[in-house]
């Protein structure tokens, strides 16, 4: 799908989490932008698996003013989800403005699928009725973003310990003790800085 290598941060362990790391180096003055066009949203959200790849194909044919419009709406949706994460690594209250943008992503989400007829497990399965749309690039997103906030427990969401990253992850690591979003990355440099500076 593209030339470039592949831009974006897959340490995350879910792809909410994915989705919000897009934003490479926020901590510093001029973050990366990863999400800066259309394509790179359709990539993303193929690679992260919540489009077949088929489905991405057609949905990369699509140009106008639709589609510009859906990154801008991908990236608020990222930025409401990325204030969430950030309130609950300080331990305050999710902010109620980004939990209700959200909502309504996520509702929008649901009313844009249907049910259909499955042999199993259960008798019917959801589709999305019309797929080749821009919008179903920002609802994928956002039901990922309804199943980390519900489904995945809290104190398993956890960010990045190096000082200048502010990557998320899931920490699925026996008891819980990750510390980065990459030990060869932040993990290798973090202890070399700390080996420097004599502390423990």
């Amino acid at each position: 799908m593209s030339d470039r290598a592949d831009p974006f941060e897959w340490s995350g362990g879910h792809p909410a989490l994915d989705f919000v790391n897009t934003l490479d180096e926020r901590p510093f003055e001029s973050p990366i932008e990863n999400l800066a066009t259309y394509r790179d949203l359709v990539r993303f959200v193929e690679l992260a698996g919540l489009v077949e790849p088929a489905v991405a194909a057609r949905l990369l044919r699509l140009d106008g003013r639709a589609c510009s419009r859906v990154v801008v709406r991908a990236r608020k949706l990222r930025e409401h989800l990325h204030d969430v994460l950030a309130a609950a690594h300080t331990r305050q209250p999710a902010p109620q403005l980004d939990l209700d943008a959200i909502s309504a992503a996520i509702q929008a989400a649901h009313a844009a699928r249907a049910l259909v007829a499955a042999p199993s497990p259960g008798l019917a399965s959801h589709c999305w009725p019309h797929p080749i749309e821009p919008n179903t690039l920002l609802h994928t997103c956002a039901l990922s973003l309804e199943h980390l906030l519900v489904n995945v427990e809290r104190k398993r969401i956890r960010k990045c310990g190096a000082s200048d990253c502010d990557v998320y992850y899931v920490d699925t690591s026996k008891g819980q003790h990750r510390q980065w979003c990459s030990m060869k990355g932040c993990g290798n440099r973090e202890k070399q800085r700390r080996w420097r500076s004599g502390a423990p």
